[in-house]
């Protein structure tokens, strides 16, 4: 089929860039940090009141400091899509920033060029805008081409606590052709854009050691003492210890070494390892090795489809300047464990638990803090065919990754909705989570095009 890009609606997005890029500067230097509650509704308000403008029915659910923005645009059209965002970021201390993570400086990056910089630029203020932008420009030539159901959290980056429930209880509302988030799909403008057919799930947990049978002390007590009792802090690290191997690969009975895999993922990593450059990974994720020597058929394997265990902080005792010889009362470590598609959390969870007691650590506390599964979509889907023909229209032939090794709830599609979903869209941003995050300027110009492009594809249009 051969795709004529909507011409009028990129023309619209040229002259108004400007102004959809002063737009797009002002919600980022806006902070919206959900772990922190730093101007999170705020932030909401703003977006929502962009919504109203652009003549959304727009209402608020869930908690009213993050809320849940609905917005709505019904245009009687015979298709509907059901669009994904969030306006929530990841929090910014202690991170050395060229320029301040909310001020939004446009500034020539080392990676992106051209570049705005600054918290949620990548993930995923800068999608969420262009989306926006792009809806904009469909309606001033035109009209929609599709009926559109748009659910923006403030959560997603404290795990989604409240999106759960108002999927669940909006099911007939929510009902749908098929489901969408935008987001950014190349390293480098000149890059193959990347697609994903699914994601991991996450689960974040906590494991905590306090005094018990096993000995430790109910109080901080000296260390001078530790010939006799025991150091809360070192038997969790052992009870850790027993849950991985020596590559840090879980080795927890009840839990596989890999999810499920379809028929057509063997042939896409194949095809994706044609191309894969170990070096140039190496350096992207600022590491002398992996913890694997193998081809890059086998790391991309491991990476989609293992379940992996990872400490994101460790806790105990005493951390200020100078000594303080004492032995704590407790200990506790936070980690996320990612759950490929096939893996549930119950029983994941209930397998660590009894691992731990047969290791002889029953006594460690093990708390679920927020969970959700994978999903995955079939790369026959029309959705996912959209999204394809709408890279060949822009001139890209995408690479095809059957699971992106980070987490996004598409669950909520999959499981609640019964919908099949695609995420993507041209332009190149990276950076996400950690300081200088950036988005180009061209590139997000690309993105609001080919949201314009995909929303006509799939709307059957030309």
């Amino acid at each position: 089929m051969t795709i004529q890009l909507p011409s009028q609606a990129h023309a619209y997005i040229d002259a108004q860039w400007d102004a959809h890029l002063e737009r797009t500067r002002t919600f980022l230097c806006q902070p919206s940090i959900s772990a922190q509650n730093m101007g999170v509704r705020e932030a909401a308000d703003l977006f929502r009141g962009w919504l109203e403008e652009r003549n959304a029915h727009v209402e608020y659910h869930g908690r009213e400091t993050h809320p849940i923005i609905y917005a709505e645009w019904d245009v009687g059209r015979p298709k509907t899509l059901l669009v994904y965002g969030m306006y929530d970021v990841q929090p910014v201390d202690n991170q050395a920033w060229t320029t301040p993570p909310f001020e939004a400086k446009i500034w020539n990056h080392p990676h992106g060029g051209e570049s705005i910089v600054a918290r949620g630029a990548c993930n995923s203020k800068g999608p969420l805008m262009a989306f926006l932008h792009a809806v904009e420009a469909l309606r001033a030539v035109g009209d929609l081409p599709v009926n559109i159901k748009w659910v923006i959290e403030g959560e997603e980056e404290i795990g989604s606590p409240g999106l759960p429930e108002f999927y669940n209880s909006h099911r007939a509302r929510l009902h749908a052709d098929a489901a969408f988030e935008p987001f950014w799909s190349q390293g480098e403008l000149t890059d193959p854009p990347f697609m994903i057919l699914g994601t991991k799930g996450l689960m974040g947990l906590e494991f905590i050691c306090r005094a018990g049978e096993w000995g430790g002390p109910t109080k901080t007590i000296h260390s001078a003492v530790s010939p006799w009792v025991a150091n809360p802090a070192w038997r969790l690290v052992q009870a850790l210890n027993t849950l991985v191997d020596e590559h840090q690969e879980l080795v927890v009975e009840g839990i596989p070494p890999l999810g499920q895999m379809q028929e057509e993922d063997e042939q896409l990593l194949r095809q994706i390892a044609k191309t894969f450059d170990i070096q140039a990974e190496l350096e992207n994720h600022s590491t002398e090795r992996f913890k694997h020597d193998a081809p890059p058929y086998e790391l991309l394997k491991k990476l989609q489809f293992s379940p992996s265990l990872n400490i994101n902080g460790l806790q105990s005792g005493y951390l200020g300047e100078e000594s303080h010889t004492i032995i704590p009362a407790e200990a506790w470590a936070r980690c996320d464990l990612r759950l490929p598609p096939g893996l549930q959390i119950p029983e994941t969870l209930q397998a660590i638990r009894v691992h731990l007691a047969r290791h002889n650590f029953g006594d460690i506390e093990v708390a679920l803090k927020s969970g959700y599964p994978g999903a995955r979509t079939s790369l026959s889907a029309p959705v996912v065919q959209a999204l394809i023909a709408t890279y060949q229209a822009h001139g890209f032939e995408p690479t095809l990754w059957p699971v992106e090794s980070s987490a996004t709830p598409y669950y909520l599609y999959t499981d609640v909705l019964r919908l099949e979903f695609a995420c993507g869209g041209l332009g190149a941003a990276g950076g996400s989570h950690g300081p200088d995050e950036w988005c180009s300027v061209a590139g997000l110009q690309a993105l609001e095009k080919s949201l314009t492009t995909f929303l006509t594809v799939f709307a059957g249009g030309e």
